[in-house]
């Protein structure tokens, strides 16, 4: 029988969602399991939820090139409202979550992360940051109301302009995690962090939550669809198509 994509581990009422596909890179499979465990425990109470990953290095790499490389306008389209969707409902979700990040966080990957209350990086190898200007496209406009809303403007600007990974001490001073964990504490230190955060009393964490956040909600909720035209239009410049091939091809090996 074949492992499930995503792993759902349960204790002491905190639930892990494990991303368990491979080097976990985002795919439409991947995405809808993601989605589909945050609407089903959205609606059975909303309980603290701890992101992480099965992969010994990757927590996760961004969007799946491979799959991208030769897609039509539609189907990127497609891709960018799926993923819009799984931010914007981890952004959202009602209760308590955290994203423990083990291995390198890229991309699509760091703002799966930032999309989460709390973060917890292991020391050492991984990295945390975003590369679409590298690639040649924006960062998503959903995406940048959240990190707008969650980071500094100067911490905003460095993910967002620089494009390099951040080990977990400049993530840390930047804001961008909360946690520096060694990789063998690392799930130890995060179900401890997320047990203090999910010992508030419920009501009040969600209406802090959605008085908080819900003017950003309501934005992403209402974005012009010309914000994803821009998108693709840069995904399908000759420049960042020859780029996208590349590093497909050497995903590929």
């Amino acid at each position: 029988m074949a492992e499930p994509l995503l792993r759902h581990e349960e204790a002491k009422g905190i639930h892990r969602l494990i991303m368990n596909h491979g080097p976990n890179a985002l795919d439409p499979p991947l995405m809808e399991d993601l989605r589909n465990e945050l609407r089903r425990l959205a609606n059975n109470g909303a309980p603290a939820v701890i992101v992480a990953s099965a992969h010994p290095s990757l927590f996760c790499p961004g969007w799946d090139l491979k799959l991208l490389a030769d897609a039509s306008h539609d189907d990127v389209g497609q891709f960018l409202s799926e993923f819009n969707g799984l931010i914007f409902e981890l952004f959202s979700y009602p209760g308590p979550t955290a994203a423990e990040i083990g291995g390198h966080a890229v991309a699509a990957g760091c703002q799966l992360s930032i999309a989460c209350d709390l973060r917890v990086m292991a020391s050492g190898q991984p990295r945390l940051g975003l590369s679409e200007l590298n690639l040649g496209v924006p960062v998503p406009g959903h995406s940048l109301r959240m990190l707008r809303s969650r980071l500094s403007s100067p911490a905003v600007d460095d993910l967002v302009f620089r494009g390099e990974g951040s080990p977990a001490e400049r993530a840390r001073d930047l804001g961008l995690i909360h946690r520096v964990a060694s990789t063998d504490e690392l799930a130890a230190v995060t179900a401890h962090e997320m047990a203090r955060l999910a010992s508030r009393p419920r009501r009040a964490f969600v209406e802090t939550k959605r008085l908080l956040l819900s003017r950003v909600w309501d934005q992403m909720r209402d974005a012009a669809p010309d914000e994803d035209e821009a998108f693709l239009e840069c995904w399908f410049e000759a420049e960042t198509h020859e780029r996208i091939a590349g590093v497909s091809s050497r995903l590929r090996g």
